[in-house]
């Protein structure tokens, strides 16, 4: 079930279907301009079903060991057993990444086992407080952690946390009907929430100094109302994009990692400019 060790460090993208595919794509391609011998590996529900247009930019393609859900973050607990590094970062396939993460590599792999952000924030690069971490931190005294990109070891500290969330991600339903108030139960699969159940019950260390994993969120940035009364951000704010890689939306420069949320945000132009840069830094 468990591939072979193909590097030490590495990140690895869920994707389960074609429109995450090219989203993980344009992701590994983001990684790879800015880290050319980065390793970069695909995690998909069948490896034999995703078409080789799709691969490049990819050190590897691996296959869900176990089972495939239909929402992609609910495969997040696998992702232990599938990864073929024995450091690891773990990205939504809705991430581009415009930044040289050496150094962060290098602190996370000296002082941790397994860490997620404990904030997000807004292009402004300011931190956003969301309701439901509102409501996590002052009704359950939980610590809130975010997920669209964290770090984990091949260890015994780590693998506690994945094996909470094998059974938390499995059963979420009943998980969010045993913690949580009726008016505090989301109404979807939530990785944050469930991530941040698993890290308090297991009550394991995975916060960062300086927050070291954070990025900017354009979900949390729309619910919490610092876009302004919107409901899809691509509808209402103009992002500008060039062959050189780089990303700006309204008036602020993307220069860490953003997660998008929305499929429109990538458009043929975005993914193709991304694209020829990456075949510009690294061919």
């Amino acid at each position: 079930m468990t591939p072979d060790i193909i590097a030490d460090n590495g990140y690895v993208i869920i994707a389960i279907n074609s429109i995450e595919y090219r989203q993980a794509q344009c992701c590994a391609y983001s990684i790879k301009s800015k880290m050319p011998t980065a390793n970069v590996t695909l995690v998909v529900p069948d490896t034999d079903a995703v078409d080789e247009k799709y691969l490049e930019g990819f050190n590897a393609v691996v296959q869900l060991p176990f089972k495939q859900h239909t929402n992609c973050r609910q495969n997040d607990w696998q992702l232990y057993w599938c990864s073929p590094y024995t450091n690891t970062i773990a990205l939504d396939c809705k991430t581009l990444v415009k930044e040289d993460q050496t150094t962060m590599w290098d602190y996370l792999i000296d002082h941790h086992s397994i860490a997620f952000p404990t904030s997000v924030n807004d292009i402004r690069q300011q931190q956003i407080k969301t309701k439901h971490q509102h409501h996590l931190e002052n009704e359950y005294n939980l610590e809130v952690v975010y997920s669209g990109m964290f770090f984990f070891k091949k260890d015994a500290e780590s693998l506690q946390h994945f094996k909470m969330a094998d059974v938390y991600f499995q059963n979420w339903n009943q998980v969010y009907n045993e913690f949580f108030k009726a008016q505090h139960i989301p109404d979807f699969f939530e990785a944050d929430v469930l991530h941040t159940l698993v890290a308090n019950h297991i009550d394991a260390e995975v916060t960062t100094y300086h927050n070291v994993l954070s990025y900017v969120d354009m979900r949390y940035s729309v619910t919490v109302g610092v876009l302004g009364k919107i409901k899809n951000w691509t509808d209402n704010l103009t992002v500008w994009s060039s062959d050189t890689g780089k990303i700006k939306i309204q008036n602020y420069a993307i220069n860490g990692t953003i997660y998008y949320h929305e499929n429109e945000f990538l458009t043929d132009e975005i993914f193709s400019e991304q694209e020829n840069y990456y075949y510009n830094v690294t061919k």
